[in-house]
Order: C-alpha cells, then structure tokens, then sequence
C-alpha cells in the first residue's frame, strides 16, 4: 500500500513539473547570448567618437609648428561630418596633393581657378604638390608656374640618378632647380601664405614648413619613395591633409580646397610591377586622398591614371587633362561661393 501511494506521488510530481518547463524562464545560455549581443552593439558606440575627438595643439619647436603624429584611426576618421556654411566673404585654401608626376596636372587646375576668379588666399603642398604649391605662392600666377614647372625635363631628371634603377634617388637631382628658381627667396616674402609638411621619423612629428628660404625648406617637404630617399630623416608628411588644413584654416582661409591628381586606378599604370612595394604603397596613399577628403570643404579630383608618378615625359598633357577634367568642378565651386 505504501509502495502504492509512493508511486502515485512521484507521478503527479512528474506531471506538475512537465508545464513548468516550456512556460519558465529561459535557460542561463540564452541569457549570456543576449548580454553578447548587447556589448557588441555598445562596443561600436564607445569607438565612433571622431567628431567629440579634439585635434592636438601644435607644439613649439624651433619656430615651426608641430602636429603629433601619433593618431589612432578613430581620431582621423570623421564620418557624417556636416558641411561648413559657405562664407559670404571666401578666403580660399588649395592643398595640392601629392603624386610624383603627376603634380603637372595641378597646373592645369590652377588655370582654371584663373578663369573663373577663385580667391585663393593661401596655398599648401604635399610631395612634389609642393613645388607647384610654393611657385604658386611667389607671385599668385598660373602661367608663371607652368614656366617653372615645366624647366623640369624629364630626361634631366633620369640622367642625374633621380629614378636610376627604379631606386629612390638623392634630393640634390632636383635641389639646383629650386636654388636656380628662388634665388634665396623665403617663403614669408611669397604674394600667398604657404606651407608644407613634413614627417620626422626620428621623432615621428610633423612639421609645418612655412617659413624660411625655400633651397632649405622644401627638401624636407618633397622626398618620398620611389622619387627621392628621405632628407636628413625627413620624408613628406603625405596622409596628413587634416593638419594642413587646420593649419590653413589657422592662417585664415574659411573654405579648403583640396586637388587630389591620384584619382583612378592606382594600378593601371603601376610604379616598377602591379605588386610592387612602391606601387602598393602609393595605391594606399590614392585610397587615403579619398578618406581624407572629409577634412575639407571641397575636393577636384583629377584622374591621370594613364601616367606613371615616375612621368616626367607628358608634363603638357598631364596639365591639359588637370585643365579640362577640373573645369566643371571650379565652375561648381564658383557657384557655391557666390562668384
């Protein structure tokens, strides 16, 4: 009888128990997957903070501004940024990016800024952009920069070693141009305010050249693999457009321009071989110009990927394609500033 009433009493346990099961609260397990999901989706958040992200002070060295380079990705980055008010009375920054060659077609460019009456008010250059940038400067002229620019012939610059090898060469093979163009001229002297920078790796800081004779300034802004080695550990600062642009916007320009000649496909005419390391690292630097782009007000893209950044050759064609390729874009900007 005992045994009866046990057996029926763990039965009735059983079934009580059976609802209970599909009715409760869920399992541990799932509850942890949920806490997962939720930290992935907080993680994002924590992160994308760029705007909130103060830009660093430049320091004081030597009487030039310096921008650590120390950055993490977060702190360059700058997504959904929304557009600066165009300004009723435009003072206008150009930075003239870099691209070996290619930087011919900034002349072009320039051209067009003459026709439709931009009002440059300082200019910047990175690489090689910064000669074009710095001739610009001296007297305020498209067609004097085109004559100084184009004193660079390109059968000059192979025989002096400048790309012997398809090996980055000495600054000097370009040095006695710029000693021959400037005459000991300094930069402060310039009709438009300038600036170039400059990576230090030694101390991995950035320098903001804007002052002093141009024979001594630009080899430090210029050389950058596989055009030239670097100048007494300096090579050109070539990712740093937001630096320039603050420093420009420092200087007094309220609307920056950026002229990026890397547009295209990096690899339709590669530097050396499609997979070489020059090329490689050359085609990250045309991805970067694109990123880069949200740092300032306006960008003129100009593809000459039908010309190596070692093209000395094509110099005119190079300037007429920055002319007709930009021509639609500086009317555009016209417009945007009310001209």
């Amino acid at each position: 009888m005992k045994l009866l009433i046990l057996t029926l009493a763990v039965i009735s346990l059983i079934s009580c128990q059976t609802p209970q099961r599909h009715a409760g609260t869920p399992p541990t397990a799932p509850v942890k997957s949920d806490s997962t999901s939720v930290k992935s989706k907080e993680t994002p958040q924590a992160t994308q903070s760029p705007t909130q992200t103060q830009a660093p002070t430049p320091e004081s060295e030597d009487g030039h501004p310096i921008v650590d380079d120390n950055m993490g990705p977060d702190e360059v980055e700058v997504e959904n940024r929304p557009p600066r008010p165009v300004p009723r009375l435009p003072k206008v920054g150009v930075i003239f990016g870099p691209g070996g060659g290619r930087v011919f077609g900034h002349i072009g460019v320039l051209q067009e800024f003459q026709k439709n009456k931009i009002p440059v008010y300082n200019v910047a250059g990175i690489e090689m952009g910064a000669l074009v940038a710095s001739l610009y400067a001296w007297r305020g002229s498209a067609n004097d920069t085109e004559w100084q620019m184009f004193k660079i012939k390109g059968e000059d610059v192979l025989k002096k070693g400048l790309i012997s090898g398809k090996r980055a060469g000495e600054f000097s093979a370009i040095q006695s141009i710029i000693k021959s163009t400037f005459h000991n001229l300094k930069a402060e002297d310039f009709k438009k305010p300038f600036a170039c920078p400059a990576l230090n790796l030694e101390k991995n800081k950035t320098y903001m050249m804007n002052r002093g004779k141009l024979e001594a300034l630009l080899p430090y802004c210029i050389p950058y693999p596989p055009l030239f080695k670097p100048y007494q550990k300096n090579i050109s600062a070539v990712r740093e457009i937001r630096s320039v642009a603050e420093h420009m916007r420092k200087q007094g320009a309220n609307y920056v321009v950026l002229v990026n000649v890397l547009g295209g496909n990096a690899f339709k005419t590669p530097i050396n071989e499609s997979d070489s390391v020059e090329n490689l690292v050359w085609a990250e630097i045309s991805s970067q110009m694109v990123k880069e782009s949200s740092q300032v007000d306006y960008t003129i893209n100009v593809n000459l990927d039908s010309y190596s950044v070692l093209d000395f050759e094509n110099k005119r064609d190079m300037m007429q394609k920055g002319s007709s390729q930009a021509n639609r874009a500086v009317k555009d900007l016209a417009e945007k500033l009310g001209l």
